[in-house]
Parts: C-alpha cells; structure tokens; sequence
C-alpha cells in the first residue's frame, strides 16, 4: 500500500559567491555493449544516478518509469489527491534508487498548485510538497538523497517575482535553502526564466545547472555560486547541444553532434574553454549523452539502445572552438 503525505514549505533566501575548481581531461574507453530501451512516448529523459529516468503521457496522468542497466523497466503512475490534472516537467532518481518528480497539478475547481514529490525506493511511500509560489521546471537528487530544483518564484498567476531561483528540500519536503540567481543570459526571444529545458545535474559535492541559454552554472552544496561558464562555440540554445552529463568525480561533458561518431567535449574550469573529449572506438551513431552511471558515460544510439563508455585520465587534448 502506498502512503502519500502533503506538505507545505517555507522560503529560505541565500546570495552568490564564488570560489573556484578545476578536472583533469580524460578520455573514454570503447563502448561496453549496448542494452535496448523503449523510446518515452513523450517527453525529457536522462541518466541520473544508476538509472534512465523519464516520464509517459507527461500532461494529464503521468506515467513515471526508469530503465536499468540491464534493461530492466519499471512504471509508477503518479497521482496528486484531489487533482483532476497533473503535468510532470522532470524527473531523477537518486543513488538508493529514489525518484523526484517536480510540475503542477490542478483541482476539478480549477485550482492549481506546484509541486515537488518524492517516491521511496521501494515505491510504496510518496511525500508531496506544495511549493507555490514556487514554480520549478528541472530537479535533481544529490549523493545524500536530499533534493534540488529550479524554477521561478511567482509575484501572481502571470507575472514572476523571481525569474530563476534554486532550491534545496530534504526528501520529506522540508526546506532548506533557497538562491535567487541573478545576471543571466535571457532566451533568444527574451524570456528572463531560464529553466524551461534546461538540466539540473549533481555529483559528489556540487550541483550543476546547464540553463536553456546555455550557461553552465555550478553551486556549493550551501546552495552558493561556484562557477558560471558559456556553452561551446558560443551556442546561445542548450538544444544545440547533444546532451549533458556531470560525473561523480565533476567531469562536465557535453555532446557536440547529433546523430553522428560520440565526440564529446570536456569543459576546462581553469581556463573556461571546451576540449574535445578522445574516444578509442565508436560502433555506431551516437543520438546524444543521457548522463554518468558512476565513472561511466551512458548515450543513447539512433538504434533505441543505450552505450556505456568507461572513462580514465587523458592527456590534455586541443582546445575546441569557445
């Protein structure tokens, strides 16, 4: 039987500072087989943690699934009580193999609320957190099972107080951080709200944030700056780029074709700039980077089968266009 419990949070407000890190390049390794997957009917999905996340008939009565490294599939049906209609916007599972689930819900009285929800390992316990005016579009779970999200904080139903804000909740639903994120590059027709498609990542102790305008942004796990940096060659749309993936150990790599050989690119903290990635062997077309499964890049190929490439320490490659 599965238990849900609602709850209410708080706001926290923190501000930005900036201190700095830097990773060795590294390169990969062949592909290590191939495991098929069923395409989502609709809808995100990624690689968060040790599973393949993502969501079915996302608007209406979400399905949520997850596919394992040996292709094993699971669905949850996700509900709100006393809605009539839910819309999940992201999902992501955590290392104990939790899911988080962030979108909106509205009543048969036309009344509509924002959430934050969390599912038990095991499935059977489901906390629900209303977090209006609190408006998130992405989430992520960290390394301690706590969980992180953007979105914007609304001032009414039309307007935004706060265009891109981060918060932080333990999987209860308490709130425990809260950073109003400031000077960013808006979208190409002008919206300030950045976090619409854009992907929440965490590793080993830190958060990071590719924003729809593709600027990578880094924070603490006090919920402060670390780091902000531009996409390759000067993209303006994180679309252009074929996925995204942030390791354990902080390796940030992009893909930098769609459909073609994997050639990703690594992004150098110290000098902010893009170095290409070397791959020993590439069996086949690479669709895009769906994320890390420990020290390994998972991707997803044109054939609805997923690779995985073991990554190691490289020598520093050129530097790809910034």
């Amino acid at each position: 039987m599965r238990t849900i419990r609602i709850l209410w949070a708080l706001p926290i407000v923190s501000f930005l500072c900036v201190p700095t890190n830097t990773r060795a390049q590294v390169q990969l390794a062949s592909a290590q087989g191939e495991v098929g997957y069923q395409l989502p009917v609709e809808g995100l999905m990624r690689w968060t943690s040790n599973l393949l996340v993502g969501c079915d008939y996302c608007d209406g009565k979400p399905i949520l699934w997850t596919v394992d490294s040996q292709a094993n599939r699971e669905s949850i049906a996700f509900m709100v009580p006393g809605a009539d209609f839910v819309h999940v916007r992201d999902v992501a599972s955590g290392p104990d193999r939790s899911l988080a689930a962030v979108g909106f819900a509205v009543s048969g009285s036309h009344r509509m609320g924002t959430f934050i929800a969390w599912i038990s390992p095991d499935r059977t316990k489901q906390n629900i957190v209303r977090v209006w005016p609190f408006d998130p579009n992405v989430v992520a779970i960290a390394p301690d099972e706590s969980i992180w999200a953007v979105g914007s904080v609304a001032k009414d139903t039309a307007r935004a107080l706060y265009d891109n804000v981060l918060r932080h909740y333990s999987p209860s639903g308490e709130l425990l951080a809260s950073t109003i994120i400031q000077g960013l590059r808006p979208q190409a027709s002008g919206m300030a709200e950045v976090s619409n498609l854009s992907n929440l990542m965490a590793s080993n102790d830190r958060i990071g944030w590719l924003t729809s305008s593709c600027q990578y942004i880094e924070f603490s796990f006090d919920a402060v700056e670390a780091g902000r940096y531009s996409c390759p060659n000067g993209a303006t749309n994180s679309m252009k780029l074929a996925g995204v993936a942030l390791s354990p150990g902080d390796n940030l790599l992009v893909g930098s074709v769609w459909l073609g050989p994997l050639t990703p690119l690594q992004l150098n903290r110290s000098t902010s700039t893009w170095t290409q990635v070397p791959v020993s062997q590439d069996s086949g077309k690479t669709w895009k980077i769906l994320g890390f499964d420990s020290n390994a890049l998972v991707t997803a190929s044109t054939s609805s089968t997923m690779r995985r490439y073991a990554m190691s320490p490289a020598p520093a490659a050129g530097v790809a266009g910034n």
